[in-house]
C-alpha cells in the first residue's frame, strides 16, 4: 500500500509501522498519491471533493462524516487508507499550515469497532486525541486545529477495538 503523498497543504506520509504496529519512523513507500483524484468534483455542504465510488464504503462514509464534521472547509488531502489489528497503530505525519485551522477525520470499516485518533505536534507532544469508543473519529471538533507555526505534525490512527480497514482525512479552513 502506498503511503507517500504529495498532498496541496504539505506532506502527509506513513511513518511506518511494522509488523507488530511498532512506528518504525522510516517512510512506507516511495509511490505518490496525488492530491486530486482526476475525478469531477462534487459539491457537499463540507467541501468540493471527488463524488465517491459507490462500491466503496470506506469512500462513501468518509463523504457522509465530511459533510457531518467538516462543513465550510476544503479537502486537504486524500483518504489515506490502511488495515489494523486490535492493539496495533499507524502514523502518518502531515505539514500543517498557520494560515489555516484543520479538522482530521477518521473512518472505520466493517469490523471495525473501536477506531482512534491521536495528533502530535512537532516537538511530539499530544495535542489531541479521539478516544470515543466508536468507529468514527474526529480531531478539531471541539478545539479548532489552528497552528501558530507550520510545521511537521504526526497523526496516530489506533485500533482499539476490532479489525478491518479504515481511512483518515485532513479537511482546512479557507486561508484566514
Amino acid at each position: 500500500m502506498a503511503c507517500l503523498a504529495g498532498l496541496l497543504l504539505g506532506a502527509l506520509f506513513c511513518l511506518g509501522c511494522g509488523d507488530d504496529g511498532v512506528a518504525t519512523g522510516v517512510t512506507g513507500a516511495t509511490e505518490t498519491q496525488e492530491a486530486t483524484t482526476g475525478e469531477a468534483p462534487t459539491e457537499t455542504a463540507a467541501a468540493v471533493m471527488p463524488a465517491p465510488d459507490p462500491n466503496d464504503p470506506i469512500g462513501v462514509e468518509m463523504a457522509r462524516r465530511a459533510v457531518q464534521f467538516a462543513a465550510n472547509t476544503e479537502v486537504s488531502t486524500p483518504i489515506f487508507r490502511g488495515s489494523l489489528e486490535t492493539g496495533r497503530f499507524q502514523d502518518y505525519q502531515a505539514v500543517l499550515r498557520s494560515d489555516r485551522c484543520f479538522k482530521i477525520i477518521g473512518v472505520g470499516g466493517a469490523g471495525v469497532v473501536d477506531l482512534d485518533l491521536f495528533l502530535f505536534d512537532p516537538q511530539g507532544t499530544q495535542l489531541q486525541e479521539d478516544t470515543a469508543t466508536d468507529a468514527y473519529p474526529v480531531l478539531g471538533l471541539n478545539h479548532p486545529i489552528c497552528p501558530d507555526l507550520r510545521g511537521d505534525y504526526r497523526v496516530r490512527v489506533r485500533m482499539f477495538e476490532g479489525s478491518g480497514e479504515f481511512g483518515v482525512q485532513i479537511f482546512h479552513s479557507p486561508s484566514f
